[in-house]
């Protein structure tokens, strides 16, 4: 015996395991009802994950969430094209909120219906943050400004926040 086939090692370690156990068949509804099981754990710890916001709260029309959007949109409120580049927003929905060291902001409904906030600065891309259009919906650009929905908590003051307008608060 020179090579390793000559030795037969795997007849050897693993011959007469069928005689080491039955195998028991489970009823044939087991494996369906367990798959489902699994399936709705996972999807709630997706929601879980994401917050939550899908079991509390429900959609709206994002342009009821701010009282600037009840009021005609003017020039102050239009972006240029420059400024929307490629942003996906409703156009006729842009309302100036404030301007502050980031630069200047303006509310403005998504194209899938969120409730946005563009931020134009001179010289760069505007930017484009938004929020589910719920009823609590928050949106935050930065540490510097704030935007909550007419119905949502709004930031302490003692941290810091103040109101710059309806719903949009500022940390100078």
């Amino acid at each position: 015996m020179t090579t390793f086939d000559d030795t037969d090692l795997f007849s050897e370690a693993f011959h007469d395991f069928r005689s080491v156990g039955i195998s028991r068949r489970r009823p044939a509804l087991v494996t369906p009802v367990a798959m489902v099981a699994a399936a709705l754990l996972v999807a709630v710890g997706f929601l879980w994950a994401r917050g939550g916001p899908l079991l509390t709260d429900h959609s709206v029309d994002a342009s009821t969430l701010l009282p600037q959007f009840a009021a005609e949109q003017t020039s102050r409120d239009r972006l240029s094209s420059d400024d929307l580049g490629a942003l996906r927003i409703d156009r006729s929905t842009t309302r100036f909120l404030t301007e502050t060291s980031s630069g200047r902001h303006y509310a403005a409904v998504g194209s899938a219906g969120s409730l946005c906030v563009v931020t134009v600065q001179p010289g760069e891309l505007s930017a484009l943050t938004c929020a589910p259009p719920t009823p609590t919906a928050r949106v935050a650009v930065d540490e510097t400004l704030l935007v909550v929905a007419s119905s949502g908590p709004v930031p302490a003051a003692a941290s810091g926040w103040r109101e710059a307008g309806p719903d949009v608060f500022v940390n100078d």
